[in-house]
């Protein structure tokens, strides 16, 4: 049953992918870091999360996704779509739900040159709030921050934690990459680099959002 379920998530997936309307901002940002040879983590916030991962149609990213039943279909359309998944979630008491292993796993793809995405404020929020781990990914792996945004003219909000967007069909779509914010190697006040990527990734997410709404 888990596996038709999957399937179907993942051709819906499909099809809103096929319908959307993607137009690109800041790709030369990106074309700048692999002229410097320097690999990057796109951060997201998890309410832009599906647009977000099907507005890549040609390039594979690494994932972390929840070990957690209901991220199965998120999972499976990722590595569908051609991404590479390490499964991990969150410390919850004292029990360790093999978050850190998967930090891991992916700092390791990260050094091998795979680019990496996280939702910065997952999986439980609270929302637009940036949390270390993709600090020290970067750090680790001596990889560029690049803020990444993805708004739609049209679409439904939910009441969840994180006043999730699914895009309608068809919508026009901007996806924005932002210049990339440097790691220092010898970076220990996580606190103030969390708060200016934060303050800028919220800045950059209402001005997205904003032409969105205007296209």
């Amino acid at each position: 049953m888990k596996f038709i379920l999957n399937k179907i998530i993942y051709f819906i997936a499909l099809f809103l992918q096929k319908s959307y309307r993607f137009q690109y901002e800041g790709l030369e940002n990106l074309e700048e870091l692999k002229e410097k040879n320097k690999n990057f983590i796109l951060a997201i916030w998890h309410q832009n999360l599906l647009p977000g991962i099907l507005a890549q149609v040609n390039d594979s990213f690494v994932v972390i996704v929840s070990k957690s039943g209901d991220a199965e279909p998120v999972a499976y359309t990722c590595k569908k779509l051609g991404h590479h998944v390490v499964r991990g979630s969150s410390r919850k008491g004292d029990v360790c739900k093999g978050g850190q292993a998967a930090k891991n796993d992916m700092i390791e793809f990260l050094k091998e040159g795979y680019p990496g995405a996280v939702t910065v404020d997952g999986p439980k929020g609270p929302a637009k709030k940036i949390k270390p781990g993709i600090i020290n990914m970067a750090k680790e792996s001596k990889c560029v921050i690049v803020p990444y945004t993805v708004k739609a003219k049209s679409f439904i909000q939910f009441n969840s934690w994180d006043k999730f967007q699914l895009p309608k069909p068809f919508s026009r779509i901007i996806v924005h990459y932002d210049k990339g914010i440097e790691i220092e190697s010898d970076l220990n006040d996580f606190e103030k680099k969390m708060n200016e990527i934060e303050v800028k990734m919220n800045e950059v997410d209402q001005l997205i959002a904003y032409k969105a709404l205007n296209l």
